[in-house]
């Protein structure tokens, strides 16, 4: 779709990380931005960094888990502008350890990256669609979603479940107006890598905040550069959006071994640049 001023981009998880830079981008090629995150010091903080950019933006407290907080960013986002024209299902989380280690991971996890999707494709689809203006989804996966890293099972589960459904989407939008893309990077500097700090039942300011997730790691992009690959891949309609291109070979050589009956590859990080 053609991005135009005046349309409307809604970004979950956007007060941090890669939702803060799609609203910037989406607000720098003269889109109305709404932010939305459950974090309400970082969202008040982003919101004023956005409208000191000179961007028309809101924000919108809402959990990714419930239909009903999704439900009411959605009412608000088209009683805003009328219309929205881009939705990036972004918010995730991610919990370390053993596949089988906790049961409560996997429940948290799925419900933040599987359903926040879910909910943002029901909260927002059948609107945009009704409204018959050019529009289009954005969904965050990750390399994990083509490839199954250890350590990182739930992640690892929902992200596929992410790329699997964008898929069926994708097919599902053609005779429409919208379409849809899959995001899949690998690392990148945010700080997901404390995302326990918004886990139900844990205290504020209980996980402390010791850095980058991409601290240290040669492959490491910075969320600005994936935020303008989004906009871009947004623009020419693309559904592939996996801004670390050697997971994409990675992903070839796992299909093959598939069809050679091998066992699955182990995916390839690019070295640390320090312990």
């Amino acid at each position: 779709m053609k991005i135009e001023t005046g349309q409307v981009a809604v970004v979950t998880g956007g007060a941090s990380g890669i939702g803060l830079e799609l609203c910037h981008e989406f607000g720098r090629r003269g889109m109305a931005v709404v932010a939305a995150d459950i974090e309400a010091d970082a969202l008040a903080a982003a919101v004023g960094a956005l409208r000191s950019a000179g961007i028309d933006a809101i924000g919108k407290e809402c959990d990714v888990t419930s239909m009903d907080s999704v439900q009411a960013l959605a009412d608000e986002c088209f009683a805003w502008k009328g219309n929205v024209h881009v939705v990036c299902n972004n918010a995730g989380v991610v919990a370390f350890g053993d596949a089988m280690g906790s049961l409560e991971d996997w429940k948290w996890v799925i419900d933040v990256d599987l359903w926040g999707v879910v909910h943002g494709l029901f909260a927002f689809g059948p609107r945009m669609r009704e409204a018959g203006e050019p529009g289009h989804f954005v969904n965050t996966a990750s390399t994990a979603g083509l490839l199954g890293f250890p350590g990182i099972a739930p992640y690892v589960a929902a992200k596929h479940a992410v790329v699997g459904m964008t898929q069926s989407l994708w097919h599902e939008l053609q005779p429409t107006a919208l379409s849809a893309s899959v995001l899949c990077p690998g690392i990148v500097s945010t700080n997901i890598n404390t995302s326990e700090r918004n886990r139900p039942g844990v205290a504020a300011g209980s996980v402390e905040r010791s850095g980058a997730w991409g601290d240290g790691w040669a492959e490491a992009q910075t969320a600005e550069e994936v935020a303008v690959i989004v906009a871009d891949a947004v623009e020419a309609d693309q559904f592939w959006v996996i801004p670390h291109e050697a997971y994409g070979g990675q992903a070839l050589t796992l299909a093959q071994g598939r069809i050679d009956k091998q066992p699955p590859l182990l995916p390839v990080v690019h070295e640390q640049i320090h312990p």
